[in-house]
């Protein structure tokens, strides 16, 4: 039976507290104390004003009672004291004595020390550490648990609020070797999360003004050299750190809490070191588990005590609660967070971005990532702009050195690729490629075919994943878009053919009319490709010779691309076809020469945008553009871009006009609709109407200008010179300017859609991008305005910097001694060069020349769109010299200039007469 322990207090003002506490019956423990100054220096950084004493003001010291101590020993065992001071420490925090709760603790520490009984097999306890010279503690007369207590002491701090002080006692029990529950630390750390307190949470780039960046030297790849800025989550990380040291049990929650407050923050540098600790504890359990087994096997005594004899970095308690498979989750969080700060170069996270995923190259080069969903990472890797910049790696030697990332990342890609053994290898090793899920063999075909131009590489991935893999996979509609969309860049018509032919088997027979319709060849398959169509090799044409490859590079590429075979293994079950195939189809009908096609199968999808056969009321008109517009909603962006591209090349101007109509209605009611995924019109759709409404600006010249387009068909069929038609291209240039205007509003659309969504209760779960301008977004912007009334058509003599920038200095010169500015100028080319200037672009000096005098306030050099670029393709040395165009780099198909594309179409006729070889 229990009776109440009085412990009077005498506090700073003089007068007595009663804290009574339950224990056993016939006990009192009067506890004498002061106002305890001396545990201010335990927490030192603390700077609540409730906390602060002046420490002028003498204050009298405790004085152990020896007849309390002796009573306390005689009477109390060791157990029931624990129990008493926590509730003890309970009280003391609940009345805002949290000193007094810091003095208990210190005080069973002290005793615990001091009447410790060492022995041979127990552990020596580390040494006690007085908070202050004149610290006097409480004399328990023999050893006191202090787990409890401190327990309690922490759950009190927390619920007060007092969430530094609770890490700072957390340090402080680690220093004394005292472990916290795992539940307890997990509950410290997510209090430690800035959302966790009211008003604390901060936007990423709040840091970045506050804050100067980080010098990215060899020091980053070490956690304490790149801590967080925020003081909490830095506590958050040093104590997860030192948990690691110190052999706590961790948990998957514990890193969770600690990941996402990175995140929040932007600190992704942290936030991937601390996943490089969560694979190591992942890789930790793995093996503790296995050493567990071997003991059982063998019959030890004590299965833990075995698996810390082998293992020593093991944690004391126990490795069941180590991170586990499930841990994927924040593996895919930081992924999906490289994912949008390593695709643009000018993003304020870029650099340290670069760095984190420097970190997740390196354990996947080194094969230490033990999940099998790699298709995030792998995407990431090769999605990464060619650039300048370097990065820090250990080398397996330990050695750290930098290098560049665009490099590094490739390089670590092809490691990735290059131990597969191919179908004629006789011995299979099945260390050299885990494995992986089917997403990450797609993303895998696709480096290999996009990235790397090697079919070879392609047919090894596709050898691992239906022959080596143990349970072999079946290729999806995925694989097959992958394999359709690589072919057709590489101008392997061949296989895109024999794709096709197989989806046409596998998809049920009423999707084939709607989906894929099989159309007729613009070209014969050994046009492009220079094989047969019974997959035999033979050579190329001997016209395309080296003389006609703009670089040796190119030549062997091309020879490697044409020699190589690539067996299209069959799917297990039926393909679902669905939006990607439609619009990956759509697009070898383009690079075919068929995009008239291209405008068959945009009727049969959504047969409203035909002309109608008769007069419709006007009821029968909105109930068939809802329709429209329903269908068009469930088609996507993508499919526009395609499109849209594909009736510009045609020459269906008005059926565009249509098109586009419909999909700007269909966007807007996807951001309205809660039954389907938000999307945003992509910038390659506005690039599209842009170029197009640019070709009707034409009109305005004085000569007209000649062209040619391709019909379906095996020739090609040169267009008249086109007559004047300058209603066509005054209405041509306000039409593209309002595209042109419409782009800058698109961000505003969907800020406003999300607002709405959100008042509505509804959750996206993807927020749609909105588009941003680009150079060849600006390039067709600029052929827009680039015409006017009266206009020579321009020379096609071969230009050079040298004349240009003559020209503009002659300019400068008439302006400044006669006042007199160059022709064509317009309100528009004035409008698109503030947007230009505005995004970082560098004005065309064939454009500057035109604002001479009007505004000379234009930037010489501007940032060049690299963005992701294949290896293949070598770095980018600049491209051709052009007074009217921005610098672009090419990012699809093959390395080869236009004059070799012409003449390759050039010997298309001939080679088209030319009996196919059997």
């Amino acid at each position: 039976m229990l009776c109440n322990l009085i412990i009077p207090r005498l506090t700073s003002f003089g007068r007595t507290e009663t804290l009574i506490l339950n224990n056993r019956a016939s006990s009192l423990w009067y506890i004498g104390s002061r106002h305890f100054y001396s545990s201010m220096s335990t927490l030192p950084t603390l700077t609540n004003s409730q906390f602060r004493c002046d420490p002028s003001v003498a204050m009298p010291l405790f004085k152990s009672s020896t007849n309390s101590s002796t009573f306390i020993s005689g009477h109390l065992t060791p157990a029931e004291v624990s129990r008493a001071s926590a509730a003890a420490v309970r009280i003391s925090v609940t009345r805002g004595a949290i000193w007094d709760g810091f003095h208990l603790w210190h005080s069973l520490h002290w005793s615990a020390r001091q009447y410790h009984k060492s022995d041979s097999q127990s552990a020596p306890l580390p040494p006690f550490r007085s908070p202050i010279t004149s610290f006097v503690p409480i004399d328990f007369g023999q050893p006191v648990s202090t787990r409890l207590a401190g327990h309690s002491l922490l759950h009190c701090l927390l619920r007060a609020g007092e969430t530094k002080a609770a890490a700072m006692l957390t340090e402080q029990m680690m220093s004394y070797g005292e472990e916290l529950h795992p539940l307890s630390f997990n509950i410290l750390l997510r209090q430690l999360h800035p959302s966790a307190i009211p008003g604390s949470p901060r936007p990423i780039y709040d840091r970045l003004r506050s804050l100067v960046p980080r010098p990215l030297g060899p020091e980053v790849l070490e956690l304490q050299n790149v801590m967080p800025a925020d003081p909490l989550t830095r506590f958050a990380v040093r104590l997860l750190s030192k948990a690691r040291e110190h052999r706590w049990q961790r948990t998957t929650g514990m890193y969770e809490s600690v990941l996402r407050a990175c995140l929040i923050q932007g600190e992704i540098l942290v936030a991937s070191l601390l996943l490089a600790l969560l694979l190591k504890d992942y890789q930790l359990r793995r093996a503790c588990r296995h050493v567990a087994a071997e003991a059982e096997s063998m019959g030890a005594p004590d299965t833990l005590a075995y698996v810390q004899s082998k293992i020593p970095e093991a944690p004391s308690r126990g490795f069941n609660l180590l991170p586990c498979r499930k841990s994927y989750f924040l593996f895919h969080n930081v992924t999906d967070f490289l994912k949008k700060h390593c695709a643009r170069v000018d993003d304020p996270l870029f650099h340290e971005a670069s760095q984190a995923l420097a970190n997740l190259a390196g354990a996947l080069d080194a094969r230490t990532i033990p999940y099998v969903d790699l298709a995030m990472l792998i995407r990431v890797l090769y999605s990464y702009p060619q650039c300048d910049h370097d990065v820090w790696i250990t080398l397996p030697s330990g050695e750290q050195r930098s290098c560049n990332a665009y490099d590094y990342f490739h390089g670590v890609l092809f490691n990735l690729l290059r131990p597969v053994p191919d179908r004629h290898s006789p011995v299979h090793n099945p260390s050299q490629l885990p494995a992986l899920t089917l997403q990450s063999y797609n993303a895998l075909l696709n480096y290999a075919m996009r990235f790397r131009h090697s079919l070879m590489l392609t047919d090894r991935v596709l050898h691992h994943m239906t022959n080596c893999r143990k349970p072999p996979l079946a290729p999806n509609m995925t694989t097959y878009n992958i394999l359709l969309r690589g072919s057709t860049l590489m101008r392997r018509n061949d296989i895109a053919e024999s794709i096709l032919q197989i989806i046409r088997q596998r998809i049920p027979s009423n999707q084939v009319d709607v989906s894929i319709p099989y159309f007729p060849p613009a070209f014969p398959p050994a046009t492009f490709q220079g094989r047969s169509q019974n997959n035999k090799t033979s050579e190329p044409d001997s016209r395309l010779n080296k003389k006609r490859l703009h670089s040796l590079h190119f030549h062997h590429l091309l020879e490697d691309v044409f020699k190589s075979e690539l067996i299209i293994p069959e799917p297990k079950d039926l393909l679902e076809p669905d939006n990607t195939l439609l619009t990956t189809y759509m697009a070898h009908l383009v690079a075919t020469g068929r995009p008239d096609a291209v405008a068959i199968l945009i009727i049969r999808l959504i047969p409203g945008l035909a002309t109608p056969s008769k007069s419709l009321t006007h009821e029968e008109l909105v109930s068939r553009w809802h329709t429209s517009v329903a269908r068009a909603v469930a088609l996507g962006p993508h499919f526009y871009a395609v499109a849209l591209n594909a009736l510009r090349k045609a020459g269906l101007y008005g059926l565009a006009e249509r098109v586009w109509t419909l999909a700007c209605a269909a966007e807007e009611k996807s951001l309205q609709c809660d039954s389907t995924t938000p999307w945003c019109l992509s910038v390659h759709s506005y690039t599209a109407m842009l170029q197009m409404y640019a070709s009707a600006t034409r009109g305005w010249l004085f000569d007209g200008d000649a062209g040619c387009r391709k019909v379906m068909g095996t020739e090609w069929v040169g267009l008249s010179q086109r007559s004047r038609h300058p209603r066509r291209a005054m209405s041509g240039l306000q039409k593209g300017m309002q595209i042109f205007r419409a782009l800058s509003l698109a961000p505003n659309k969907v800020r406003e859609a999300a607002a709405r969504a959100r008042s509505e209760g509804q959750k996206w779960k993807i927020v749609p991008s909105p588009p941003r301008a680009d150079a060849r977004f600006y390039n067709a912007a600029l052929s827009l305005v680039s015409r006017w009334p009266g206009m020579a058509q321009r020379s096609v003599r071969h230009e050079t910097p040298w004349r240009w920038h003559r020209m503009l200095e002659k300019a400068h010169q008439d302006f400044t001694r006669t006042g007199h500015k160059p022709h064509g100028w317009m309100p528009e080319l004035e409008e698109v060069t503030k947007s230009m200037t505005d995004a970082g672009y560098a004005l065309p000096v064939g454009f500057r020349l035109r604002l001479v005098g009007r505004d000379e306030q234009l930037p010489m050099k501007g940032k060049v769109d690299l963005k992701s670029r294949p290896y293949s393709f070598g770095w980018w040395t600049g491209s051709r010299f052009a007074a009217h165009r921005i610098p672009t780099a090419k990012r699809k198909g093959l390395p080869a200039h236009r004059r070799w594309r012409r003449l390759a179409h050039e010997e298309s006729a001939y080679i088209s007469q030319e009996p196919v070889q059997e």
